[in-house]
């Protein structure tokens, strides 16, 4: 009897066993081995689903495309395997797809017009900067192909000047209130009229080639020739015919064209006197200042006479900021408005330094943008061509300057301070009035 007590009692034991190891979620099967699952390595298979995973137990299914990493236990797609994005400028490629996107997997595949913005992951228009042709001193941005002055964007009326440090400084253009003659167009890089990007001289104009039907032509085919246009033609009255169009001009080429009623008065600088508009109520003549001349067509003081620019007239009167009046700056090509100087004690606008310009019809000292970096010594071609950055930002005058004539670059100096006004430095130098200006300006002469 004990003996049957015995066994019911081991049955009710192996009973509550079961039911307890059965509650609790404990199993011993081993599903990869219930089903006999043979994995190809480096997969392995996970004993609770009987898939082969890469990692086995708690694993992963590696999708198409992928393979097994066995050391690093993770699926790695084989689609980039035998892609090259190095021709695309910051892409990399897309592991579930194999193509080359901004941003890598997830990514944005740029268009052919586009190129990736590694910083931002985003496609943008693409600019080639080697194609881009800037203005003088200014960069182009790579990220947004923009013509850039240090970090700003110059106007279509400012010129990129460099600055005390070096930096650039948007400032007004050189081409700022400058008219050329006849075909001549102004240059924003220096600020000279130029004929496919040549200063005629004296006595040539810009023409189109020998034989063009009607003398159009484009730009780039013009060329400063021997001017035909003063064939025939007779001037009086002290006027000189200007080959760039033929008309009996005050002063020679650039200057004013007189009226029928009006007289030629060589000054300097040369302007066209009487007229109807240019007569006062009591019989006499309009007087210009700065250099400037009546237009007869309106009675206006233009920098040219007929048909020039008007400069700007003495600031102040209204209350605002105090600025000279603009003087006339003129040449056989060109005529412009520049504001007025003294080389000794200068007070240009900021991005400007004091030039004074020997080879304009009325020699004048006028505030204006370097249009070069040549050093005390260098030739000279221009009367902004002179800028030097030691021992400090200063310009320096182009001293021999004349129309086809270059000069050389001196610095500035006030006659009155003698040799205490040039550094002697690498060599003696002495003070040395400039031809033609104001008394008082010099150069250094060593």
């Amino acid at each position: 009897m004990s003996i049957w007590k015995n066994v019911v009692w081991a049955a009710l034991a192996a009973t509550v066993t079961g039911v307890v190891t059965a509650s609790c979620g404990g199993t011993s099967r081993d599903l990869c081995a219930d089903r006999n699952v043979v994995c190809d390595a480096p997969l392995a298979c996970d004993p609770s689903d009987g898939q082969c995973k890469c990692g086995g137990r708690g694993g992963v299914v590696c999708p198409m495309g992928f393979v097994c990493d066995q050391v690093a236990n993770t699926c790695q797609s084989t689609r980039c395997a035998r892609v090259d994005c190095s021709e695309r400028f910051g892409t990399s490629c897309d592991v579930l797809d194999g193509q080359c996107k901004c941003g890598g997997t997830g990514g944005a595949v740029c268009a052919s017009n586009e190129q990736c913005n590694p910083l931002t992951k985003t496609c943008v228009v693409a600019v080639d900067c080697r194609a881009r042709a800037c203005a003088r001193n200014e960069t182009c941005d790579q990220s947004t192909g923009r013509c850039l002055c240090g970090t700003a964007t110059c106007t279509t009326d400012q010129s990129c000047s460099l600055g005390a440090t070096g930096a650039g400084t948007c400032a007004p253009s050189v081409c700022k209130g400058v008219s050329c003659t006849g075909a001549n167009v102004c240059d924003t890089a220096d600020g000279l009229c130029k004929c496919n990007g040549v200063v005629c001289q004296s006595g040539e104009a810009c023409a189109c080639p020998a034989g063009t039907d009607g003398g159009q032509c484009a730009a780039n085919e013009r060329a400063c020739r021997a001017g035909t246009a003063c064939l025939g033609v007779n001037c009086v009255n002290g006027t000189t015919c200007d080959p760039v169009d033929g008309q009996c001009k005050c002063g020679g080429p650039g200057g004013p064209v007189c009226a029928a009623n009006q007289i030629c008065s060589l000054g300097p600088p040369p302007k066209c006197q009487g007229g109807a508009q240019c007569t006062l109520p009591d019989g006499g003549t309009r007087t210009c200042p700065s250099g400037t001349s009546c237009d007869p067509e309106d009675g206006v003081c233009k920098c040219g006479g007929r048909g020039g620019v008007v400069c700007a007239p003495a600031g102040g009167a209204d209350g605002g900021t105090t600025d000279p009046a603009e003087v006339c700056v003129q040449n056989p090509n060109q005529q412009a408005c520049r504001r007025p100087c003294d080389i000794r004690s200068p007070d240009c606008p900021t991005g400007t330094y004091c030039y004074f310009d020997s080879s304009a019809s009325s020699p004048v000292a006028y505030c204006a943008a370097p249009t070069e970096m040549r050093v005390e010594g260098n030739g000279c071609n221009s009367a902004t061509a002179c800028f030097s950055t030691m021992p400090a930002p200063r310009s320096l005058h182009c001293n021999g300057l004349a129309l086809g004539q270059t000069g050389l670059c001196r610095a500035y100096c006030d006659v009155a301070a003698g040799m205490a006004g040039c550094l002697q430095v690498p060599v003696a130098q002495r003070c040395i009035q400039i031809t033609g200006a104001p008394n008082g300006f010099g150069y250094c002469q060593p």
